[in-house]
């Protein structure tokens, strides 16, 4: 059992917990603040969403996933890798929201945080079995 519990948390999945809520906070502030102007909700999260994944690159790259290497070939395979990955989940989020909230009627920004939970998920598993296996570590 403690092997288990171990393999969970560790250096690795901590970072990314601290590094991802500080993504999703960027996120959502983004995306309250396009909601509060009167966006269309698939333009506000594609928005939020963009400002939240160049942070994001950055932050697991360097602190959570470690890649060390800054060969611009090596980073030019993680960007691609990464933004691939993300605008992957962004797609499935945006179709979401837009079913929850413009064909629904839900919360946008409840149905932000629902769906943001999946995301996150989504994307540990594609940044550490896709993306940041390419550096030399």
């Amino acid at each position: 059992m403690m092997k288990i519990i171990q393999k969970i948390f560790n250096r690795e999945t901590i970072s990314y917990l601290i590094f991802g809520a500080l993504t999703t906070l960027v996120d959502l502030i983004i995306f309250w603040i396009c909601d509060r102007v009167g966006l269309y909700v698939a333009a506000s999260n594609i928005i939020a969403n963009i400002g939240a994944v160049i942070f994001a690159f950055f932050v697991n790259k360097i602190f959570v996933f470690l890649s060390t290497s800054w060969n611009p070939m090596v980073v030019a395979k993680e960007i691609f890798l990464f933004f691939s990955g993300r605008l992957i989940t962004i797609l499935i989020q945006t179709l979401l929201l837009v079913l929850l909230v413009d064909i629904l009627g839900f919360d946008a920004f409840i149905c932000k945080l629902i769906t943001t939970v999946l995301v996150v998920i989504s994307n540990y598993f594609i940044s550490k079995k896709a993306v940041f296996t390419v550096s030399d570590r």
